[in-house]
């Protein structure tokens, strides 16, 4: 497998970011290219979980592919798209991550403790800007342009969206894929920045793995619908992206057996299934490459590459050359974690493009 690595200085979701931050008349000191939007109002639409190879094998063609950053998950991606910071600026480094104001692994996405069903479990003692401090939103300084979002309902006024979206003139929430284009159409009138996110594809790929026909017939429906609104609201530049693709797992590789390499760490492995940070006073590599032929193992001076900072809470960090998932569970019982057939977080082809279609109304 050839790996695909960040393209920080050209053509990522950091650049458009840093784009995006500049249509909004924000200020970021971002490295290389920004990747530029021109128009009077901008929507963009993230459709979770859609890579470039997952579009193209529908039948439908993007002009651009870009990469996303590393780890190729959504709560990473995310923090990136709307700070216009690296992921070794902000910290959220993979689903679960090290929070040192936390004491330990944390899941900011969902802001617990990974073996916590909850969301926003530690908000009443520890708040979300003390736990992870770089997190700076280019939306909270947003001024003179009215900015709304669409999101699935669930997901409003937690912890992660405050912090990340920032202070949004409006929020609609909805139910179902149908409930969110009705609402997203009807927003397209006095905002200069709408922001639409839909889920859906990364579920079914989860669930059914990334070449499903549950996956196949929702990425068709859903990139219908959004063209169809965007050809009738011509005061718009429409974005489509997404935060990272899917590869179908192999197998699972369950690390909770692995006490060997458990006595070395000073914590559990963090990050994803298949972006796995390590932190320990050994040198894992050797280890590692014996017991796991299929992870590549990537030291410090690497992580500028990965993550766009080498001083990050990590030692190693290993990525799988296959299409193995790598889960260590908190929980006593089965993670269904490990039950899943679509992962992501790596940097194989499959997840790390991700198509930018950009659309003039």
């Amino acid at each position: 497998m050839n790996f695909i690595y960040p393209d920080y200085m050209r053509n990522s979701i950091y650049n458009l970011a840093c784009g995006i931050a500049d249509f909004l008349g924000v200020k970021r000191e971002c490295r290389g290219n920004k990747i530029n939007i021109s128009g009077k109002k901008l929507a963009l639409i993230l459709l979770d979980g859609l890579g470039y190879n997952m579009l193209k094998s529908v039948g439908l063609e993007s002009e651009n592919k870009i990469t996303t950053v590393f780890p190729s998950t959504t709560s990473t991606v995310l923090t990136t798209l709307f700070t216009a910071q690296l992921p070794g600026e902000h910290g959220i480094l993979g689903y679960n991550t090290l929070s040192k104001r936390l004491g330990g692994i944390a899941n900011a996405l969902r802001f617990t403790y990974p073996a916590i069903g909850n969301r926003d479990t530690v908000t009443e003692n520890i708040k979300f800007s003390s736990a992870f401090p770089n997190v700076k939103s280019y939306l909270t300084e947003v001024k003179d342009k009215k900015t709304a979002e669409v999101i699935p309902k669930g997901i409003d006024n937690t912890e992660f969206t405050l912090a990340t979206h920032g202070k949004v003139s409006t929020t609609k929430t909805y139910v179902t894929y149908w409930d969110a284009l009705y609402e997203f159409s009807n927003i397209l009138q006095d905002y200069d920045f709408v922001y639409f996110y839909i889920p859906d594809i990364d579920t079914l790929a989860h669930k059914y793995g990334p070449s499903s026909l549950p996956v196949k017939q929702a990425i068709k429906e859903i990139f219908e619908g959004v063209r169809q609104i965007a050809l009738h609201h011509q005061d718009y530049i429409f974005v489509i992206t997404a935060d990272h693709g899917h590869v179908e797992a192999s197998s699972h590789i369950l690390l909770n057996q692995d006490t060997e390499l458990l006595d070395m760490l000073y914590l559990p492995p963090y990050g994803d299934s298949r972006a796995l940070f390590f932190l320990t006073k050994f040198d894992l590599k050797t280890y590692l490459y014996h017991k796991y032929p299929e992870l590549k193992v990537f030291e410090k001076v690497d992580f500028e590459r990965l993550v766009g900072a080498e001083n990050i809470n990590a030692d190693f960090i290993a990525v799988p050359s296959d299409n193995k998932a790598y889960i260590y569970s908190f929980k006593d019982q089965t993670d269904d974690y490990a039950k899943l057939k679509g992962h992501h977080g790596g940097l194989s082809e499959d997840e790390m493009y991700v198509p930018l279609v950009i659309l003039n109304g």
